[in-house]
């Protein structure tokens, strides 16, 4: 099974996508923020992430530098969310 890791701040955001994420029967993590989000992205391997570019703590290219830098997650396609477009 797919697993997919969420990076968002917004509660109610996170909860929709996880929503609709293990209706289509994907296995999902969630984060509130970006370093929690690094955290588990090492520990649990997703196959892969959807984080948010603003977040407090550590934002989404706070985020994506991290994972780059390592080379167990260096590899796990990352796509980026934002309300700002």
């Amino acid at each position: 099974m797919t697993k997919i890791l969420v990076i968002e701040d917004e509660e109610s955001v996170r909860e929709n996508i996880l929503e609709l994420l293990d209706t289509e029967g994907f296995e999902t993590i969630a984060a509130k923020n970006g370093r929690i989000g690094l955290g588990l992205a090492l520990k649990e391997h997703p196959d892969l992430i959807l984080c948010d570019v603003r977040m407090p703590e550590l934002d989404g290219y706070g985020v994506l530098t991290g994972l780059r830098s390592e080379l167990i997650t260096a590899t796990i396609p990352f796509i980026f969310l934002t309300a700002k477009a």
